[in-house]
Parts: C-alpha cells; sequence; structure tokens
C-alpha cells in the first residue's frame, strides 16, 4: 500500500508540474495573441492612413488634370481664333489684290 501511495505521490508531483508548465506555456500563447491583435490593429490603422493619403493624392492629380483641361481648352480656343483672323486677314488680301 504504501508504494501504491509513494507512486500517486510522484504521478501528483509530475502532474503538477505539467500542469504549471501548461499554465505556462499558455500564458505566453495568450501574450502572442495579443501582441498578433495589436500588429494587425496597427497595420489595419496604417492602411487606412494609406487609404487616405491615395485619396488626397488621387484629388490633387485630379484637381490638376482639371485645371491642365481647362488651360488646353482656352488654348485651342485662342488657336482657332488665330486661325480664323490669319484666314480672314488672307482673304482680306486677296479681295483687295483682285480689285
Amino acid at each position: 500500500m504504501a508504494e501504491v501511495q509513494e507512486r500517486l505521490d510522484k504521478f501528483e508531483t509530475r502532474f503538477s508540474t505539467l500542469e504549471q508548465q501548461f499554465a505556462a506555456i499558455m500564458s505566453k500563447v495568450d501574450m502572442a495573441i495579443v501582441e498578433m491583435q495589436q500588429q494587425r490593429e496597427d497595420i489595419r490603422q496604417e492602411r487606412m492612413k494609406h487609404d487616405l493619403d491615395v485619396k488626397e493624392l488621387n484629388a490633387r492629380i485630379d484637381a490638376k488634370f482639371d485645371k491642365l483641361s481647362e488651360q488646353i481648352h482656352t488654348m485651342t480656343i485662342a488657336a482657332v481664333v488665330g486661325f480664323g483672323a490669319i484666314a480672314a486677314a488672307i482673304g482680306g488680301l486677296i479681295i483687295s489684290a483682285l480689285k
């Protein structure tokens, strides 16, 4: 009977040691999970910041293209008016030369 009690005590000691080791491992796993969640949150915030930066950059590019488009439109109108004026002047010269 003493031998059974001794074996039972050893088993309880080993089991207690395993419980402590398991608790330590679970503590480390919990810490790793918390750290990964924090990293995921950091990545999400960085992604949101990046998305806002890209939207701002796109808005600035769109504004510049709009301004450039207006300038091209204005220059095209000026060129057409200039060509019309040249044509009118040449036409006037031809008409005055033929008279």
